[in-house]
């Protein structure tokens, strides 16, 4: 099976991929804010800023706009 491209995505989408595709591929997600966020961030505004492949693993790290 193909390792999908997550990023740009929004993790509510992300989330919901994940679930799918959980007993194929372990994932670990980071999750970070970012450098230029003054005010406090709300849940629906995150997004998959980078994915890295490891065998069956997905590692995704997400940040906060």
């Amino acid at each position: 099976m193909e390792i999908p491209d997550l990023v740009g995505i929004r993790f509510e989408e992300v989330s919901k991929n994940i679930e799918c595709l959980g007993e194929t591929f372990n994932f670990s997600i980071k999750e970070t804010l970012s450098p230029f966020m003054k005010k406090e961030y709300k849940k629906n505004e995150c997004r998959v800023v980078r994915q890295q492949n490891y065998d069956n693993t997905i590692v995704i790290t997400v940040s906060y706009f």
